[in-house]
């Protein structure tokens, strides 16, 4: 099957351009904090992907999407169909997505994944994680 990609079926918050994400990983589940475009709102957005099978971040910018060996969309979010990475896990079913940034590219892999925390409050997305570790 040929690699393609499509639109996540959640309704995420519009990546902003403003700041890279901050992340943690305890090699099970994935914290995504992000600052969220003004078109979705402001502010900033947490993500919490669980039983993360793969994690990589990858320096390919936004300036480099063209010369990514998989589908990605710039400062969006993009499901990768068809990756042969996934049949490992095929009974597992999980899902496969890019995540775009100014100067980085996220892959992950994983079953579940919901959207833990939506603030208008614009902070530096480290900031807004810290935050979210602190009262969870």
């Amino acid at each position: 099957m040929q690699l393609s990609g499509r639109e996540p079926r959640e309704n995420l918050p519009m990546i902003d351009t403003d700041h890279d994400p901050a992340l943690f990983f305890d090699g099970e589940n994935l914290l995504l904090a992000y600052s969220v475009a003004q078109l979705s709102g402001g502010g900033m957005a947490v993500l919490e992907f669980s039983d993360v099978l793969e994690f990589h971040a990858d320096s390919i910018n936004v300036d480099e999407l063209s010369e990514a060996p998989y589908p990605v969309t710039a400062w969006g979010f993009t499901e990768i169909i068809g990756s042969k990475k996934c049949e490992r896990w095929a009974a597992m079913a999980p899902r496969y997505w890019s995540i775009s940034f100014n100067d980085h590219t996220l892959l992950v892999m994983f079953e579940h994944m919901r959207i833990a925390g939506v603030t208008r409050n614009a902070t530096l997305p480290r900031k807004a994680l810290q935050g979210y570790m602190l009262n969870s």
